[in-house]
């Protein structure tokens, strides 16, 4: 921190021209009450020279008036340039002592910013803010009260006791030296014992300050666990002592002021005595007497002033002192050595060597940890919670040293590598991202210094980002919120993911970087990591081992030492720790999918609709707004949990209804668009930026971000039009249609309670696809699954593929005798188009010689509806097209027409016969999903 000296130095011309000022102002201030001397003496010889006249003696008159009168104008002037010289000082003074105050923050900040994590881990946020505030606010005190307030009360008093020295007994100036010494002694005493109070009552108010910003930035935490109570009796036993230590510290600057008060008026009293006594003996004139009155008032002014001074000065020491013991701290060097070895080239060798490593002594963290990542290479860490995973992250970042041991990068000790240049090499994505509180380009481009926007998109498009953020009203320039909270956690991992791909860093650390994320979107993700990773250097911190399947080398850690290592094959066939942790894991996977699967059921789109109209019914007759509709019922059957999709509607229904004006228009639209139910919401509203916008009556707003995760978790999108001509903002839900329509059956249990069932309520006789081989080609989980239960369900052995041409892999892979007898196929498959998976069905067909009578006939069921689809689906190949939702029975009766009789005579041969042995012995499955 700048000394004042420093600052006053680095402003001397600012400095120099205020001191010139200010000396101006104070010369002209004493001079004032000598101009008045004079007034009132020529006055006074005036009025004697009339009295004489009078008694028939008069003198010369005429420079009688017009001395007055010159002097009467050099008095006003005299107190005009006072007041002048004063601002013309404050002119030049405030640059001064705003750059010091903006100065001193600005190196407050950037010193925090480089100390350790450690000092930060140990202080409050709040504390350190109050520090900070007090302490650069006192450094501008301090350099405003050095030359407005001490400079001018030097060169007043001594001026006035240079005249009092000069004109006057010197008994006057033993008075005023007196007064001042007892004054100051009085003043010394009191204060100190103040500031001890006062130093209290800063650090409690630090505490307090603290206190209520760390309950404001985890208000959900508060919320969640019902401690708004808490938090606030917490601050206010806080501020209660805060207030106690605040009237004691009044208390005792009352009795200051109070003695100081006592000491002036004595001081004034005897001079006031002793100059009415010289002036009854005609020692000294009236003018003297006023001179000598005008000169006490004005050194009493600035004694107060200074005890002003004093006190303050005090109290500011004792701020700018918390703030430069905060930065005494030592700083991380942020220059690089001069003999440090460069890093070169896109793919560094990093190695851990012996590392020891503790936050606290005594309580080891890291013990003997050695392992390398070859160049290009990815390395993975698993262990349980406090295994000391994120702690290699940060030794490598150098947020701690080592205890022991080393860390090497090409084979040069990181410790002899600038800070800068490591922590640049490096991008990192952390478990918890907190962003700034801006915009969405802001907080991608914060990666790179001078990002443009084309590098911003491709770096969201890379992280899966750049869908969303344009379906959002304000695209790129949407706010985020304090600390990013207007976004779901996924939503800021993907975030903090596109800044680390902005970086373009040969290193990479992924410190659980989509444990915020559902399964599709993980996926999605993952293979963007797996991608970018193939060319760099990589550290994987992870808690979902399912993301480290393809890792170069899986580390596992158990209480800070390495227990097993290895691929991923090789560690489960070891049968430790971490195929333990396998097996867990998968288990609980197992737990949710069905837990899913036992909440969805057939849902009419049109029905949860109508119960969520009627339900708003009182509000839009209060405000007299319209609801128009337009649903086709017979187009709006999807699979789902109706209690999560009715939530969501309620929500978006009432987020339209408040965007609405009263007398207001809003529209619900469902249709048909390709092989999805599309559910359209218009506003009244003109303004596409109302999304976020507070509602009326403390109704929760509905959350955009919130509600795309609803609709992709039932695989469908949530996009956001902007407003156009004659209407508001449009909400657009599109949700894949229902494969099959059971006629309100539900949808069948899972697959061996299937089986169970089926064998016990149907003789074999009854199924009507019995025996039959049947490939299901679809991108949607929950498609390929209902397939599967319900042509099983009928007797079938049903193999499903998420990619087509996963399936024509695994085609070619078998002899023809064991093809399936039919092949069911959507047309939209994600990238894939079902028409190219049924030409290359034909062409392989071709390759291998397959006759006619011998061809798989494909079946092409999906939601496109139109005729030229038709047209298309037989051009390619396909042998019929069917669409969703098909009847179970126009589905059987369909595969088998297709299927030659002989061929189902046989195939329910042989299912009759595997029933026999069923009879004898336990299944095995031989069906299930190929991805």
């Amino acid at each position: 921190m700048d000394t004042l000296w420093t600052v006053l130095r680095r402003h001397r011309r600012a400095a120099l021209l205020a001191a010139l000022f200010l000396v101006l102002a104070k010369v002209a201030s004493v001079a004032v009450p000598l101009v008045l001397k004079r007034i009132v003496d020529e006055f006074t010889i005036a009025e004697a020279a009339r009295n004489a006249a009078l008694a028939g003696n008069p003198p010369a008159i005429a420079p009688l008036v017009a001395v007055p009168v010159f002097l009467l104008i050099g008095y006003s002037l005299l107190r005009f340039s006072s007041t002048l010289f004063v601002e013309l000082r404050d002119m030049s003074f405030v640059r001064v002592t705003l750059d010091s105050i903006s100065g001193t923050a600005e190196r407050s900040l950037l010193h925090l910013l480089r100390v350790g994590p450690a000092f930060h881990a140990s202080r409050n946020s709040g504390a350190l803010l109050h520090d900070v505030n007090r302490g650069t606010a006192a450094v501008g005190f301090l350099l405003g009260a050095a030359l407005f307030t001490l400079l001018p009360t030097l060169v007043e008093i001594g001026g006035v006791l240079i005249v009092m020295i000069g004109g006057y007994s010197l008994w006057f100036t033993a008075i005023i030296l007196a007064t001042f010494g007892v004054y100051a002694f009085y003043t010394f005493v009191m204060t100190k014992r103040r500031v001890e109070f006062e130093a209290r009552v800063n650090a409690t108010g630090a505490r307090a300050e603290g206190s209520l910003l760390d309950s404001l930035l985890n208000y959900e935490a508060v919320k969640v666990n019902v401690r708004e109570r808490h938090e606030a009796q917490r601050y206010a036993a806080l501020m209660g002592e805060w207030s106690g230590l605040s009237v004691q510290s009044q208390y005792a600057l009352s009795r200051l002021h109070l003695g100081q008060g006592a000491i002036i008026a004595a001081g004034v009293a005897a001079i006031m005595l002793l100059a009415g006594e010289y002036t009854m003996k005609g020692a000294m004139t009236v003018g003297d007497l006023v001179l000598v009155n005008a000169y006490v008032l004005q050194i009493c002014m600035p004694l107060n002033a200074l005890g002003f001074l004093f006190r303050e000065t005090r109290d500011a020491m004792v701020n700018v002192d918390r703030l430069s013991v905060l930065l005494r701290n030592p700083v991380e060097s942020d220059e690089d050595p001069p003999h440090r070895a460069l890093l070169e080239g896109n793919r560094p060798r990093v190695a851990f060597d012996d590392v020891e490593f503790s936050y606290e002594p005594g309580r080891p963290i890291l013990q003997g940890v050695s392992f390398v990542i070859e160049p290009g290479r990815t390395a993975a860490v698993v262990g349980g919670s406090g295994s000391g995973k994120s702690t290699l992250a940060r030794l490598l970042m150098r947020m701690y040293e080592v205890d022991g041991g080393r860390i090497l990068v090409d084979d040069t000790d990181i410790r002899r590598i600038g800070l800068p240049s490591l922590r640049g090499a490096i991008g990192v994505v952390p478990q918890d991202t907190v962003l700034f509180n801006d915009t969405i380009a802001y907080n991608i481009a914060y990666g790179r210094a001078g990002a443009s926007q084309a590098d911003v998109i491709e770096a969201a498009k890379a992280a899966q980002l750049h869908e969303l953020i344009m379906s959002l009203p304000q695209q790129y320039d949407t706010p985020v919120g304090e600390r990013g909270l207007m976004l779901s956690g996924g939503e800021r991992q993907r975030l903090a993911i596109a800044r680390a791909l902005l970086k373009d860093p040969p290193m990479l650390i992924f410190d659980e970087a989509t444990s915020a994320l559902d399964t599709r979107a993980e996926r999605a993700i993952q293979s963007e990591i797996d991608r970018i990773a193939r060319d760099r250097t990589t550290l994987i911190i992870a808690h979902r081992l399912s993301t480290i399947v393809g890792a170069d080398e899986i580390i596992v850690l158990d209480r800070g030492r390495i227990v097993e290592r290895g691929r991923h094959d090789e560690l489960l066939g070891r049968r430790g720790l971490y195929a333990q942790l396998w097996n867990l894991q998968q288990q609980q996977l197992d737990v949710e999918r069905t837990e899913r699967r036992l909440a969805r059921q057939p849902v009419n789109l049109g029905v949860v609709l109508a119960s969520v109209l009627d339900g708003v019914r009182g509000i839009v007759d209060e405000r007299s707004i319209q609801i128009f509709t337009n649903i086709e019922l017979t187009q709006a059957r999807i699979t789902g949990d109706p209690s999560v999709l009715s939530q969501a509607l309620w929500d978006l229904t009432l987020h339209a209804l408040n965007a609405t004006p009263d007398g207001g228009r809003i529209e619900w639209a469902i249709t048909r668009h390709e092989g999805s139910a599309r559910l359209v919401l218009t506003d009244g509203s003109h303004s596409a930026g109302e999304l976020r916008a507070p509602p009326p009556d403390g109704v929760p707003s509905a959350d955009p971000l919130q509600l795309r995760s609803v609709f992709e978790r039932h695989g469908g999108r949530f996009t956001i039009e902007p407003p156009g001509p004659g209407h508001g903002t449009r909400y657009v839900i599109e949700l894949p249609l229902r494969v099959i329509d059971a006629g309100g059956v539900s949808l069948p249990v899972p697959k061996e309670a299937a089986k169970e069932a089926a064998k016990e309520s149907a003789p074999v006789a009854a199924r009507r696809l019995g025996g039959l081989r049947i490939v299901a080609i679809d991108d949607v989980a929950d498609v390929r699954e209902m397939l599967q239960l319900t042509l099983e369900h009928e007797g079938a052995e049903v193999v499903t593929f998420e990619h087509g041409f996963d399936a024509l892999e695994w085609l070619s892979s078998l002899a023809p005798a064991r093809w399936p007898d039919i092949v069911l196929c959507d047309i939209a498959l994600g990238d894939e188009d079902g028409h190219d998976v049924v030409r290359g069905l034909r062409q392989l067909e071709a390759r291998l010689g397959i006759g006619l009578d011998r061809r798989t006939p494909a079946i092409a069921l999906t939601g496109m509806a139109k005729p030229e689809d038709r047209l298309r689906a037989l051009m390619a190949g396909f042998q019929v097209h069917l669409t969703k939702p098909v009847q179970v029975d126009e589905l059987v009766a369909t595969i088998r027409r297709l299927v030659p009789a002989p061929k189902r005579a046989q195939a329910s041969a042989g299912e009759r016969s595997s029933a026999d042995e069923e009879a004898r012995t336990e299944p095995s499955a031989s069906t299930g999903d190929k991805r």
